[in-house]
């Protein structure tokens, strides 16, 4: 091989080599998809058939991109007018002070349900190590400010539609069973979980239903 074509080569390859680097940095976090599914849900009451329930999840909101492109994305998403909304969690990346800040912005930008909103919290919301109990509190008072209902092992009935919210994993909140002991199998019931993990766990006390997560962003 001439020396001419071993360093194309080379710099073919180092093209190919940066490719996944440069999709997972700059290409694959702003590609904002709406995907529709059908979410047939047991004891659905007739009134909420054919209604629609978005789902917002992992944030991130910190210093990696500027926080604008979210407010753009929320502007697009209202479009869809959305019956119900459920934020999944990581709202923030690191849980700072500057993280809030600019959350409040995002968030004065909210997508909102015109039945109802809900949210959970996912592990970077709190903070280093995950266990920043302050941090947390600090990102549910912004979001609770804006009309988000906050579920921390909780449930919350809305038009017929039971909410049931898991606490993180990770967090040192993470108690599921603290509702789940109250499951009502009659209810039209839907779980938002933010880690995917959860679904190994032994806490689930018959629930046979959706499970609406994050933290994988997308790769469930």
């Amino acid at each position: 091989m001439h020396r001419k074509d071993f360093l194309k080569r080379i710099f073919q390859l180092s093209i190919i080599a940066a490719f996944p680097v440069l999709y997972s940095w700059q290409i694959e976090p702003f590609w904002v998809e709406f995907v529709q599914r059908k979410l047939p849900i047991k004891n659905l009451p007739k009134e909420l058939e054919g209604k629609v329930l978005m789902q917002i999840s992992d944030l991130h909101v910190g210093e990696r991109f500027d926080y604008h492109f979210l407010i753009e994305a929320f502007q697009k998403a209202k479009q869809f007018t959305p019956d119900f909304v459920v934020y999944t969690g990581d709202y923030v990346n690191h849980g700072n002070a500057e993280d809030h800040e600019k959350l409040k912005k995002v968030m004065g930008n909210a997508v909102m349900g015109k039945l109802g909103t809900f949210g959970i919290l996912g592990n970077h919301d709190y903070g280093k190590n995950w266990k920043d109990l302050g941090s947390s509190e600090i990102t549910c008072q912004i979001l609770e400010s804006q009309g988000i209902v906050m579920l921390k092992n909780a449930q919350k009935e809305s038009h017929g539609l039971n909410f049931i919210g898991f606490d993180d994993l990770w967090s040192p909140n993470f108690d599921p069973m603290s509702v789940m002991k109250d499951y009502d199998a009659s209810k039209a019931n839907l779980v938002l979980c933010h880690n995917p993990d959860v679904c190994d766990k032994d806490v689930w006390n018959g629930y046979q239903g959706w499970i609406l997560s994050g933290h994988t962003h997308g790769g469930q």
